[in-house]
């Protein structure tokens, strides 16, 4: 997920197929979750470690509701939250992660797959921008300097696509590949940035200013992933509905600032 949306390849090689025992352990894990108790299970006796795959902004915007949902219905439960990675893969399916969040863009076709919120990206710059005087038009915005947040490393995304429908071009001077991280950069320098509304609450802590992008930006749709062997594991479906809970009350919330 970068302007326009963990570990790598030979990451997940070195952690499950080099060393035997990782790998048989994942795997243990994997058929234990098909015979886990269903009906009356008491949460807070079970002891699990589930991986979130997601953004950066994720975790920074939602990871302190998250463990302490766990720590007042789950205390046993621990999560682990891995950044994405700039290569997609069968993280889900390998058992690399339990929980995908955030744009779900690549899945195996087994994936479970849910849509729950649709988000737009919103420009931001550092307080005292010029850019913040007057109106703000397609042609002063695409005439700044921005940096672009992408897992890849791609140098333009889909403003670059709404710019040249208008027959604009921008600079964009590098990439960061996590938001938090752009936020730093925007923070310090006169460079303009995009942020969903995961970075919202980030951007205010760091004094940023945020606004209207002036294109027609396509829509970002945000939701969870997970593959149908956790179906029936009590505890996935705790993590499912926490983290569920989690964003209805983030979307509701960012939806009363519109």
């Amino acid at each position: 997920m970068g302007e326009g949306a963990g570990p790598g390849a030979r990451g997940e090689q070195r952690e499950t197929g080099e060393q035997g025992a990782p790998a048989a352990v994942a795997v243990a894990q994997r058929a234990r979750a098909l015979f886990v108790p269903g009906r009356g299970t008491d949460l807070r006796t079970v002891s699990r470690t589930f991986t979130i795959l997601g953004h950066d902004a994720i975790a920074a915007a939602h990871g302190a509701a998250l463990f302490a949902r766990a720590a007042e219905e789950a205390p046993g439960i621990r999560v682990r939250f891995l950044s994405e990675s700039h290569v997609d893969a069968p993280f889900l399916r390998e058992g690399t992660a339990d929980l995908e969040v955030g744009v779900i863009d690549a899945a195996s076709p087994e994936v479970h797959t849910e849509t729950l919120h649709e988000d737009r990206m919103v420009g931001v710059a550092r307080a005292g921008h010029p850019l913040l005087d007057g109106e703000l038009t397609p042609e002063r915005f695409a005439a700044a300097d921005h940096i672009i947040v992408s897992r890849r490393g791609k140098l333009h995304g889909p403003v670059d696509t709404a710019l040249a429908e208008l027959g604009l071009g921008r600079r964009v001077v590098g990439t960061v590949g996590t938001f938090p991280a752009s936020l730093f950069v925007v923070r310090d320098t006169d460079l303009v940035g995009l942020i969903s509304s995961w970075g919202l609450s980030l951007a205010a802590t760091l004094g940023l200013a945020v606004f209207e992008v002036p294109l027609d930006l396509p829509p970002l749709r945000l939701g969870i992933a997970w593959h149908p062997r956790h179906d029936a594991d009590p505890a996935h479906a705790w993590l499912r509905g926490a983290v569920k809970d989690i964003l209805a009350d983030w979307s509701a919330a960012a939806a009363a600032l519109r």
